[in-house]
């Protein structure tokens, strides 16, 4: 065997030897960065898993403040016109995000996948703010009857009253938007 390896190397110039060296590499780099992404990918398929359950639960807030269900929804709901809420004002989007993802809330152990020391949401997606990869973004949609809605970002102090069209998506690796459903309060 080694006469063989022997054989094989010994007709090889340097320029050959070298080819092979630079094939090698090439090859490592290209697996090292497949597995990363590959990595990456799944990170973000179990975070737009978690946006789903996100989505399916603002789906299930009851429309009625005054219900009984006096849980983190109640702080996620929107008020009619001209209703108040148990504590006589209307509850606000900061409120609402703070109360569902906080320590007892039902989304405490989220975490932005991509950037683990970033928070799980965010105002807009940002490529100059390297944190908002990985985190939810939501959305206000004004619906508009002669074309698609205008989304516009949600501020920590937009009180949530009235019908609510609110789209989440997922920022990504490369910085853009990937649409995950749209839920009305």
């Amino acid at each position: 065997m080694l006469k063989k390896t022997q054989e094989l190397f010994h007709g090889m110039r340097f320029s050959d030897f070298l080819f092979v060296l630079v094939l090698l590499a090439n090859i490592s780099v290209v697996v090292y960065l497949g597995i990363g992404n590959y990595h990456r990918a799944s990170k973000v398929g179990e975070s737009l898993k978690n946006g789903e359950s996100i989505l399916a639960w603002f789906n299930a807030i009851p429309n009625d403040p005054h219900s009984e269900n006096l849980s983190d929804k109640n702080f996620c709901s929107a008020l009619k016109e001209g209703q108040t809420s148990n504590v006589g004002k209307a509850n606000t989007w900061r409120e609402c995000l703070d109360s569902i993802f906080s320590s007892h809330g039902p989304f405490h152990g989220y975490t932005n996948l991509l950037m683990p020391e970033s928070p799980i949401y965010a105002g807009q997606c940002n490529k100059h703010d390297l944190g908002t990869s990985g985190a939810f973004i939501f959305e206000l949609l004004t619906l508009n009857p002669a074309g698609p809605p205008q989304t516009s970002q949600m501020e920590g102090d937009q009180k949530l009253i009235g019908d609510m069209h609110v789209r989440l998506s997922l920022c990504d690796t490369g910085y853009y938007l990937v649409k995950i459903g749209e839920f009305k309060l």
